[in-house]
């Protein structure tokens, strides 16, 4: 007879032999990730892949023809001055100076007006005339300053005295011996007011040649033409008014 206790330990192992499959223990592990689906995914390409062609952009509507610019008026409009009153309105009761007159001597140039040299020195007025007046010739003979200074004052219109004028000629001549180079500046300022020609020769050789003759000469002309050289400046200007006096102006007159 067989071991009771034996039999009874086989009959568990005989019992789990006849379970079904579904009643088996499984070993996988329950937290074992999911598998990955075959074949794996592919990576996306580098560069990406662009569509072509690529997408345009529409234009837009441009306008034809394209709009003209405004013109501009050429030339440009200038501002309108102001009317100006001329003369300007003058106020009343002004007292406004007149300008004296001076009269001038016959013969003698305006201002610094010179005229073309086209005439000759006077009548019986030549450069050896000097007995036609002998007091001169004399007086120019022993004193040539003296002729020289009056001939001086009178064609600087006063403003160079006798005195002033012949003592630079005395100076001249005592130290540099040639007082002919200031002469002959006189001699020409008397050509260009008269409009006289250069005759006989030019003014530096006539007063270089002939000095005292120079002097005479022009010391006659300007006596022949209304300006004596012996009263000097101031004489013939208070002359000039004897002859000419000015005419003055009537008095306000009232009616009665």
């Amino acid at each position: 007879m067989g071991n009771p206790n034996q039999s009874s330990d086989q009959s568990p192992i005989h019992e789990n032999v006849n379970q079904p499959p579904s009643a088996t223990r499984s070993y996988v592990p329950e937290n074992m990730p999911p598998p990955e689906a075959y074949p794996p995914e592919k990576p996306a390409p580098y560069p990406p892949a662009a569509t072509y062609p690529p997408p345009q952009t529409q234009p837009q509507p441009v306008q034809y023809p394209p709009p003209q610019p405004q013109p501009v008026q050429y030339p440009p409009p200038q501002p309108q001055p102001q009317p100006v009153q001329y003369p300007p309105p003058q106020p009343q009761n002004v007292y406004v100076q007149q300008p004296q007159v001076k009269y001038q001597a016959q013969g003698m140039a305006i201002g610094s007006q010179y005229l073309a040299p086209t005439q000759d020195w006077s009548i019986n007025n030549g450069l050896f005339d000097c007995a036609n007046d002998p007091e001169n010739a004399i007086i120019t003979a022993c004193f040539p300053c003296i002729t020289f200074g009056q001939i001086a004052e009178i064609v600087d219109n006063g403003q160079t005295s006798c005195s002033t004028s012949g003592l630079i000629y005395c100076l001249i001549a005592s130290f540099i011996g040639i007082p002919c180079i200031m002469s002959c500046t006189y001699r020409t300022k008397i050509r260009n007011r008269y409009g006289l020609m250069e005759t006989p020769a030019p003014d530096w050789v006539t007063h270089c040649f002939c000095e005292w003759c120079a002097l005479c000469q022009e010391y006659r002309e300007l006596k022949i033409r209304g300006l004596d050289p012996a009263i000097g400046w101031q004489g013939n200007m208070m002359r000039n008014q004897q002859q000419y006096p000015a005419m003055t102006p009537p008095m306000n007159q009232t009616m009665m």
